[in-house]
């Protein structure tokens, strides 16, 4: 029942992370985004074939979510809204911790530069409470020889 010095410290600073988080996610909110209120947790990291971006997002339904590629293919903006459905609160005392949020959210991903997308190749997956984006690479060009005319 009683936590050990090394636990108190450890959830101290798992606390005092999350609080520092969401005070610059409030200091650098994008103009516009006006109601976001939190920010999904992303992983960003590249296969041979692919730039793959995996966004925490248990409890957010496909349909409430939009994936969009920026026009220079160097941001990839995730939005929506998580609900909490239909869960009842009504005859709760107190909270003892509150670490879900729920409402709508955005989150830009900037894209590593040397990284060339393939537009017409991508996909978005959603499994296991994850949404996952494949951003496939541009293939190499093959070496084509240009013909000389006199």
């Amino acid at each position: 029942m009683f936590k050990s010095y090394e636990e108190m410290l450890e959830e101290l600073d798992r606390e005092m992370r999350r609080l520092s988080d969401d005070m610059l996610m409030q200091m650098f909110r994008l103009p516009g985004s006006a109601g976001q209120v939190w920010s999904p947790r992303v992983d960003v990291y590249e296969t041979k074939d692919d730039l793959v971006i995996k966004v925490c997002a248990a409890g957010i339904k496909p349909e409430q979510v939009e994936v969009s590629l920026s026009a220079d293919d160097r941001f990839l903006t995730v939005r929506g809204v998580r609900t909490e459905g239909n869960i009842e609160r009504r005859g709760v005392v107190r909270y003892y911790q509150l670490e879900v949020y729920y409402g709508p959210f955005e989150r830009v991903i900037p894209l590593p530069a040397e990284v060339m997308i393939d537009r017409e190749r991508l996909q978005a997956v959603y499994t296991d409470g994850f949404l996952v984006v494949i951003l496939p690479k541009k293939r190499e060009a093959e070496p084509r020889s240009v013909p000389i005319t006199e």
